[in-house]
């Protein structure tokens, strides 16, 4: 019963540790297992809403790239890559945001 204990209140502790600081209370130096429980749950649900539009994103600059615009545009701004890679644009991805940069070279991509 004493190990069950120590390994459920390592992990509350570890959770703790994982939250952000904007999502501890300020106001309570140590926070207690109810707030960090109640605290990573609304982290985790802030994150899968984040997944769920950065997902929705990338597949409207997938189709934009494509020319097939999600929102019914004409997909007038996206054009294909030609065989080399060199005229047509390029999805550049870095820190979670993706973008389409028009006539940028391969060599230029991180």
């Amino acid at each position: 019963e004493r190990r069950r204990r120590d390994n459920i209140n390592e992990k509350i502790q570890e959770l703790s540790t994982l939250l952000p600081d904007c999502y501890i209370d300020a106001v309570n130096s140590k926070p207690n297992k109810g707030v960090i429980l109640r605290k990573s749950v609304d982290y985790i649900r802030h994150l899968q809403q984040l997944v769920a539009t950065q997902s929705s994103r990338n597949q409207e600059l997938e189709a934009q790239l494509h020319g097939k615009s999600v929102n019914g545009g004409d997909g007038s701004n996206a054009t294909t890559t030609t065989p080399n890679g060199t005229s047509g644009p390029q999805v550049q991805q870095g820190f979670g945001m993706t973008r389409i940069v028009p006539g940028v070279s391969n060599d230029l991509q991180n």
